[in-house]
């Protein structure tokens, strides 16, 4: 159970999908995809707003692996259980839309691209998935393709730009997920990240925002060390 601004949510699962946005495609030089690139974070990595990103020991002092980096992308809630969702369906299924930080270790993904193996390890550390401020309807939202979207590192704005620019939109999306997956009430799909990725340090405040939605922001702290 988590805790989203006035709403209470018990995800089942976090769906993310990769390579969403062209400028981000560009800036990786990963292929355009034919249909969604769908992979799981685990919930072991949701924390709300206001708490820290725990950067690992581990990772901090390897210099093969010490990369981390912010993802800030615009999520959406599932209201209800469904399957086999038609496009012209989805926001019936929808609860609302929230704002997602897919926090990644960029190194040990990269290494595990090259290896063709999952994106999984690099996805899934604790705190790798701040979401929040709130939960905002669909009612309230009325087209979630028009919104601008950014975040700030130190208040330095690092990624701009809007939802109009996802490759494939949030029914399309649904519609895809459901033909593979049941989807649970409080489940979250979070719908992929724009250009200028960037990498964190100890001490960096992270503040994602999206129009209509509000900033979600957090810290990034070293973890405690462990005798």
């Amino acid at each position: 159970m988590i805790n989203i601004g006035e709403y209470s949510i018990n995800p089942t699962k976090i769906i993310c999908i990769g390579t969403n946005y062209m400028d981000h495609i560009e800036e990786t030089k990963l292929e355009v995809p034919k249909e969604p690139v769908l992979f799981p974070k685990t919930l072991n990595c949701l924390i709300r707003n206001g708490e820290p990103i725990i950067y690992p020991n581990w990772i901090f002092n390897n210099r093969k692996y010490n990369r981390i980096d912010y993802e800030v992308e615009l999520a959406f809630v599932i209201k209800d259980k469904c399957k086999y969702v038609k496009a012209n369906e989805a926001y019936d299924h929808i609860l609302g839309y929230t704002i997602f930080n897919d926090i990644t270790a960029r190194k040990i993904q990269v290494k595990d691209i090259t290896s063709k193996l999952p994106w999984f390890r690099s996805k899934s550390l604790d705190t790798f998935g701040p979401i929040g401020p709130r939960i905002v309807s669909h009612q309230e939202i009325n087209d979630p393709h028009n919104l601008k979207i950014e975040l700030k590192l130190n208040g330095e704005i690092k990624q701009s730009s809007n939802t109009k620019h996802l490759l494939f939109k949030i029914p399309e999306l649904l519609e895809n997920i459901t033909q593979f997956f049941t989807m649970e009430p409080g489940d979250i799909i979070a719908t992929g990240t724009p250009s200028g990725i960037g990498p964190i340090s100890p001490g960096d405040i992270l503040e994602a925002s999206i129009e209509k939605i509000g900033t979600l922001s957090n810290g990034v702290i070293l973890e405690e060390k462990v005798n």
